[in-house]
């Protein structure tokens, strides 16, 4: 039941691994789900778990067949097989959410939430009225997850924003807040999309990247860098959602599993979810150099005001904006 708890990139996962099994004989639906998190990995593990619970849930009639890693694509390419019928659902980070519903972005609106208590603040008070968003969309949002508290890593020490100046910082194509944020900063970030990540860090196109520890841990792209930032900069939020019209057509005990996923283990998604990043950070201090920001602390923050206001009006409203700041008092 740990299933749901860390949606990469966040983001940020990315593997040439797959999974997938026969459906026993009786299995008379399938449920396409895909994500970003290899199979072998601890968040491939825990999405297993939920595989396996709905097996056991509908005696065999479901069978939900997971495609791991990036198999099915990356998020942007998950979101359009969705659309197509090709998937049914996805565990996504809010790069692959914001296609459907831009307005969550709010909730990584560089430099605005950066604890766990103020996300669950804001997503506590934000849920009902996105989660409306999704329905409209065609879509039901079955539980959220977080998956980790993004930092800088690089090969260099990171100090301040000009020091981004002098290096060469991954952005990911479809990372609306990744890319606002560079440019706020007057970097000249590198545009790629998630499986070239390893490569680009291996060949030195790229030589920094912002994610969160479980995402570079599991995806060893620490091999390749050298330091990590103490503070970390916000939290990748992520959600498991499936389409309207495949939800319907599932028999009730499937519904019902995911309504209990939805409902009654929520919490314990995010509590595990953090834990593991947590767990991952710890690790990562160990063998990466941490640099302290503070010092910098200033600057960062004009550079994340700057790019949170760049957003306005394109993902999210100057309301929704206000509304968060409401929220978390700033």
């Amino acid at each position: 039941m740990r299933s749901l708890l860390l949606l990469l990139v966040v983001g940020l996962l990315i593997s040439g691994d797959s999974f997938t099994t026969e459906a026993r004989a009786e299995a008379t639906h399938q449920l396409r789900i895909a994500t970003l998190a290899p199979r072998q990995s601890p968040l491939g593990d825990v999405y297993h778990q939920l595989k396996l619970g709905m097996k056991k849930r509908t005696n065999g009639q479901v069978n939900m067949k997971m495609y791991y890693g990036g198999i099915a694509g990356d998020e942007i390419t998950v979101v359009r097989k969705m659309r197509v019928g090709q998937l049914d659902g996805a565990l996504i980070t809010s790069t692959g959410l914001s296609a459907l519903v831009r307005q969550v972005l709010v909730m990584e609106a560089p430099g605005l939430i950066r604890s766990y208590p103020e996300l669950d603040a804001v997503r506590e008070d934000l849920a009902p009225q996105l989660e409306a968003l999704f329905d409209k969309a065609g879509y039901k949002l079955i539980a959220w997850g977080d998956a980790g508290k993004t930092r800088i890593f690089s090969t260099s020490k990171i100090y301040s924003p000009s020091d981004l100046l002098n290096v060469r910082p991954w952005v990911w194509r479809d990372s609306a807040t990744m890319r606002a944020f560079i440019k706020a900063a007057g970097a000249n970030g590198v545009l790629l999309n998630l499986p070239e990540v390893y490569s680009g860090l291996q060949t030195g196109i790229i030589d920094t990247v912002i994610a969160s520890s479980v995402g570079v841990l599991a995806f060893q792209w620490h091999t390749k860098l050298k330091t990590m930032a103490k503070q970390a900069g916000g939290i990748v939020t992520g959600a498991f959602v499936i389409k309207k019209d495949h939800l319907a057509a599932l028999p009730q005990e499937a519904r019902d599993y995911l309504e209990e996923v939805s409902g009654e283990t929520e919490e314990t998604f995010r509590v595990e979810g953090r834990k593991i990043d947590d767990e991952a950070a710890v690790t990562l201090s160990k063998r990466l150099k941490v640099v302290n920001l503070f010092r910098a602390q200033r600057q960062w923050e004009e550079v994340q005001f700057t790019a949170r206001e760049s957003l306005v009006g394109r993902m999210y409203s100057r309301a929704l904006l206000n509304r968060v700041q409401e929220v978390l008092k700033k």
